[in-house]
């Protein structure tokens, strides 16, 4: 059987390269490559399986190698070469030859379409992988090119602003406390003020990219600065009509950190639950111990400072977004300079600052929620888990 469907194949080889080309057209293998295969499948009929895998495999290296094009139209031509044998065996063989003629050639068809898949997979994986490679490397040139222009930024707007700052003062020294001017001597400094307020953020921002800030490492109670932090911001929340609870902490623990750092990043996560909470809405926050089975000499434990709110939520796909810089779920339209208006967004900066310091203190922050829906309110809560530092660290 096997020297007839060579006589068959050999006889039939032209029509069969002629009918499959004329399916696939276009392609970088032309008549001759095809034929060549086709006779070497003529030569591998009726052998070892063995045999025929190894010498697949060799004519898949030596004629395709690594041509990613190449490969992909031989794995087209294999495959309409094979339907077109198909079609001939079952038109001019009956039934029973036909089926028997191609178990004989089945095989090495296919080893011939696995090793040139195979190929073909491999080529494009390492041509993803070099795609892959320059876009880490454009985006971390991008953000590199980011970092520098928020630095240049923030301090050739400090330099201004400073003169702005200098200019107000001295109009309020010369202008009466109930005059008109006064009125509008106050609106410029509440502006420089806050353009002051974004600048700094600007500049920890780029520190905490830079990781180029220091900690002045101070034994203190945390719950103090929570309660510290609470005091200074709860006149906005008495303006926003929106209560502020600080709960009594689980325990009253002793640990080393940057207390002003540490309150600036409460101070963020407490104002950001603010704005995200409508009127008459309520702020929790309480102190956790958690992970005791962590202790040692080093660190006993960790406290978890948990700020919950009943505000909007946030969807599930933001919950680790709202952490990167110049990010805002809320809508643009909205967008206020206020530091307490109701979803009234911000430059995006207060949050990832947060996380810079908390981080920095070997901590960490995270928000859940079970979803965003501005007129049910399921809340958010905002994890911040600090290590209790028994020694003060190096």
């Amino acid at each position: 059987m096997s020297d007839d469907l060579k006589q068959w194949l050999q006889k039939e080889s032209a029509t069969l390269v002629t009918a499959t080309l004329h399916r696939a057209p276009n392609m970088l293998p032309g008549a001759e490559e095809t034929i060549e295969f086709l006779n070497r499948v003529i030569e591998l009929i009726g052998k070892p399986r063995e045999e025929q895998l190894s010498a697949i495999q060799f004519w898949a290296l030596t004629t395709i190698g690594h041509d990613a094009p190449a490969a992909n139209d031989w794995l087209t031509i294999l495959r309409v070469l094979k339907e077109e044998i198909g079609y001939g065996l079952e038109n001019q063989m009956s039934a029973v030859d036909a089926l028997r003629c191609w178990r004989l050639i089945d095989d090495v068809l296919t080893y011939a379409l696995i090793e040139v898949s195979q190929i073909a997979s491999d080529m494009e994986r390492a041509t993803l992988l070099e795609h892959m490679v320059e876009l880490k490397q454009q985006i971390a040139q991008f953000e590199q090119s980011k970092s520098n222009f928020i630095t240049v930024a923030a301090h050739e707007l400090k330099t201004p602003l400073t003169i702005l700052e200098g200019y107000a003062n001295m109009l309020r020294a010369e202008t009466e406390p109930d005059s008109q001017l006064r009125i509008y001597v106050d609106g410029l400094e509440n502006g420089i003020r806050r353009m002051n307020e974004i600048i700094n953020d600007m500049i920890d921002v780029s520190l905490i990219d830079l990781k180029s800030f220091e900690l002045n490492y101070q034994q203190f109670y945390l719950e103090r600065i929570v309660l510290l932090v609470a005091d200074n911001v709860s006149k906005y929340f008495f303006e926003r009509h929106v209560d502020l609870l600080v709960m009594p902490f689980d325990a009253q623990v002793r640990t080393y950190g940057d207390p002003e750092m540490l309150a600036k990043a409460f101070n963020k996560v407490i104002m950001n639950a603010l704005k995200y909470t409508p009127d008459g809405g309520k702020v929790t926050i309480t102190g956790v111990l958690t992970r005791q089975d962590e202790r040692n000499e080093f660190i006993g434990g960790y406290m978890d400072v948990r700020v919950a709110d009943t505000g909007i939520g946030i969807n599930p796909e933001d919950l680790e977004r709202i952490f990167e810089r110049f990010t805002s779920t809320s809508n643009v339209n909205l967008h206020s300079s206020s530091k307490i208006k109701f979803k009234g967004g911000g430059p995006g900066l207060g949050l990832p600052i947060a996380k810079g310091i908390i981080e920095a203190h070997g901590g960490r922050i995270w928000a859940e929620s079970p979803g965003c829906d501005e007129v049910s309110c399921p809340g958010s809560v905002f994890h911040i888990e600090l290590p209790i530092y028994l020694k003060k660290p190096e």
